[in-house]
């Protein structure tokens, strides 16, 4: 249903969208997984936000033939369910983004490890409030991105049973809107559940971060800022959309980004997003990044604008893609994670990405850089590893470390 009520009425694009010298290119873009500020014990663990760089003179005709080629008549618009369970189908979409395909080297994907994003924004909105009063920046050699990555990837480990889960959901309910309203009580559990953790923790690094959240507990109180009502805190959406923005500028040039419509992205929203993605940002001078030439960021539906079609159909593989990755394999997402993986140019993840290598077994990694499954060498080949007694110049291979 189409989005209605005042905050939805300015920034609408019902004309069909045509590259040219006012708007520059345009950008399709479309969105799954989003869960809104609960970053933490939802079912999608990642968001995805999928971009295009196509105008809807062109994506009609894409969209007609990729009806034609799967049969589909009566549905109204072209989604990812259509496609994902049905080989014949799916596999029309991998000949569209492949090498020689329509859109190879016209896509890009935006995604978010909803549960790195909270503990990331941990250290952002409690720790780094209290480096700055005190006259330090963690933002300086990536300080912060190492301490997120502590919390992130040691956390659970170190925490044992539900006590790291307890400790984030305490995090996302005192941060998000909803908290606001009722400061004292989400405060005191925050607090209360962070001092379990200290006292439970069972790794060094782990112990010592949450040793320095405990003295930034006073910077825990969070209020919502009038002079900004348009941006949660933990909303990822808004900044995915900026991002993107900024990357497409990087690539092509004046861009306009037109947007599916979602509740999040309001008017104002949509204004702070422009107005971000403009504007220069970077802490140092040897950090710092020009604006975007951005022409405008509007909304649209999927029914009148065949490109937002495209993007739903790259956002819901990525998707799939992401299921695979988390242990929920698909045909689809077996089949297309090599030539989606190409398309993550942002990721914010707490596993480092990796590219699949030429000649890997399919199925092995994904771009998160997990392994799912064991990597076997060409041609019967072996893997020599170090000997178990770990001298250096030890070069016997140990038969518990050596893989046909």
């Amino acid at each position: 249903m189409p989005l209605t009520g005042e905050k939805y009425t300015q920034l609408n694009q019902p004309e069909a969208t045509t590259d040219g010298a006012d708007h520059g290119r345009w950008i399709a873009c479309d969105e799954s997984g989003w869960d809104g500020e609960q970053l933490i014990g939802r079912k999608r663990r990642f968001l995805v936000y999928a971009s295009v760089a196509v105008d809807d003179i062109e994506a009609a005709a894409l969209i007609q033939q990729l009806r034609d080629q799967a049969g589909i008549r009566q549905a109204r618009e072209l989604k990812f369910d259509l496609f994902k369970n049905r080989t014949n189908r799916w596999s029309l979409l991998q000949q569209l983004w492949e090498p020689g395909g329509a859109l190879h080297d016209r896509c890009s994907v935006y995604v978010v490890d909803k549960e790195y994003a909270a503990a990331a924004k941990v250290i952002d909105l409690v720790l780094e409030e209290k480096e700055h009063d005190e006259g330090g920046n963690l933002y300086a050699d990536g300080k912060a991105r190492a301490l997120a990555r502590t919390l992130a990837l040691e956390g659970p480990r170190a925490l044992r049973g539900t006590l790291f889960q307890e400790l984030m959901s305490a995090f996302v309910t005192l941060a998000s809107r909803r908290g606001t309203s009722r400061q004292d009580e989400v405060l005191g559990v925050f607090v209360a559940a962070l001092d379990q953790a200290w006292a439970a923790s069972t790794r060094k690094a782990v112990t010592a971060l949450l040793a320095r959240l405990r003295g930034a507990r006073n910077y825990a109180a969070f209020h919502e800022d009038p002079a900004d009502p348009v941006f949660p805190q933990l909303e990822m959406l808004i900044p995915a959309v900026a991002q993107t923005a900024r990357r497409w500028d990087r690539r092509v040039g004046r861009v306009s980004v037109l947007t599916d419509e979602q509740q999040m992205l309001t008017d104002d929203a949509l204004r702070t997003v422009h107005e971000y993605a403009c504007a220069p940002v970077g802490m140092t001078l040897l950090t710092r990044e020009r604006g975007a030439d951005v022409a405008a960021v509007v909304r649209g539906s999927s029914v009148d604008h065949p490109s937002i079609q495209l993007a739903d159909l790259l956002a819901g593989a990525t998707a799939a893609v992401a299921e695979r990755h988390e242990g929920n394999p698909s045909d689809a997402g077996e089949g297309l994670w090599p030539v989606i993986t190409s398309f993550v140019e942002i990721a914010l993840f707490r596993w480092r990405i990796r590219q699949p290598r030429p000649g890997a077994e399919p199925g092995s990694r994904w771009a998160a850089g997990r392994r799912l499954e064991p990597v076997r060498q060409a041609a019967g080949g072996r893997v020599r590893r170090r000997c178990r007694c770990r001298r250096r110049r030890c070069r016997r291979p140990s038969r518990s470390r050596v893989r046909r």
